[in-house]
């Protein structure tokens, strides 16, 4: 079976919403996978709107794996609804059921009245069990993938979008490049942005963002990576300079990590054109799965500066960072300290 993709999640997610507005229920749902976000706005939304609140004390259960058998939860399916056209289960954390395949056999004949929906969060469903091969024929299923951090600018447009809002994309790119790929939290972020955003505001700017998040667009990772990868110290010094003075907000160890995802996409950049010299930027750019044209305009521009021996020469300086950071060798060095020599070695 292919892999699944965060785009995949992403159009199975808005399919399944659309039919359950339209107030078309199936008898089964199985929500799994890594990304949490999409399996609880699906479940949330099945839990809200598929009974009147006058239906819902005789006719809605929710369950949680570690409390419930297999044996439970299909005679409560079985049964039929009270004063109401269907019942609603739902079964949160059914990743800690136990004897799984039990339910095979339910699946395969459902009661048409019930919809059953089993929340399996943070991983999904061996594909290797009967049930899995039971619920793809026989259920509704959502993999939620999380998306790659390339590709939160555009989520964060539709999400916006979804609240007939737009955003500018400076602002969505800060906005993910410090709250990272957490959707939850993310959602959690916009949601609280229009609570602080003026009535009716149309555009969300990066002066909002700035003000609701705290966060400064001159002195961001993103910013820094950019002076960096034009070998400009002089402007990189200074962020380096305020990120040591507020080390809470902006931890060494999560620069690293956001240095190291940046230099590992222009290393595999490097890779496939080494590979391919003829492909365009915009050729290596769909070979490497980035299909946002400044995603690949910044890859390609820093490449230029971080050839493919300083890219290696930078990563193995990541790694001896995130090691000396983590242990008693570091001597008395503080972390900006530590920022500031690892970045010196970075571009030397």
């Amino acid at each position: 079976m292919a892999k699944i993709s965060y785009k995949d999640t992403s159009a199975t997610y808005g399919r399944i919403l659309k039919d359950l507005e339209a107030g078309n229920y199936k008898p089964c749902y199985v929500l799994m996978g890594e990304e949490p976000f999409y399996v609880n706005q699906l479940a949330s939304y099945i839990a809200a709107h598929a009974l009147t609140e006058d239906e819902k004390p005789f006719n809605q259960m929710v369950f949680y794996g570690q409390d419930v058998s297999v044996n439970q939860i299909i005679d409560s399916a079985r049964r039929y609804p009270v004063m109401a056209s269907r019942q609603v289960i739902l079964v949160k954390e059914a990743q800690q059921l136990k004897q799984l395949d039990g339910l095979s056999a339910y699946v395969k004949s459902m009661n048409p009245t019930c919809v059953l929906v089993l929340c399996f969060m943070g991983k999904s469903i061996d594909k290797r069990t009967e049930f899995w091969k039971t619920a793809q024929k026989h259920c509704e299923v959502l993999e939620s993938v999380a998306p790659r951090d390339y590709e939160m600018p555009d989520w964060i447009m539709q999400y916006m979008k979804g609240r007939q809002t737009n955003i500018e994309p400076q602002a969505a790119r800060l906005l993910a490049e410090f709250l990272g790929t957490d959707l939850q939290r993310m959602a959690m972020e916009i949601d609280k942005l229009f609570v602080l955003a003026p009535e009716n505001t149309w555009l969300v700017t990066t002066d909002m963002v700035e003000k609701s998040v705290g966060i400064n667009r001159d002195f961001s990772p993103f910013v820094l990576f950019g002076y960096v990868s034009e070998g400009n110290f002089s402007k990189a010094q200074p962020i380096i300079q305020y990120f040591a003075e507020n080390v809470k907000k902006y931890p060494l160890v999560m620069l690293i990590s956001l240095l190291y995802t940046q230099l590992s996409r222009v290393l595999k950049f490097h890779t496939i054109k080494m590979e391919n010299p003829s492909l365009s930027d915009k050729e290596v750019g769909v070979k490497m799965g980035i299909y946002s044209g400044f995603v690949v305009k910044e890859t390609a521009k820093a490449a230029r500066y971080f050839t493919f021996e300083r890219t290696l020469h930078a990563i193995k300086t990541l790694y001896h960072y995130d090691s000396l950071y983590k242990s008693s060798e570091r001597g008395s060095a503080s972390d900006g300290e530590l920022l500031m020599e690892m970045v010196c070695r970075m571009m030397a």
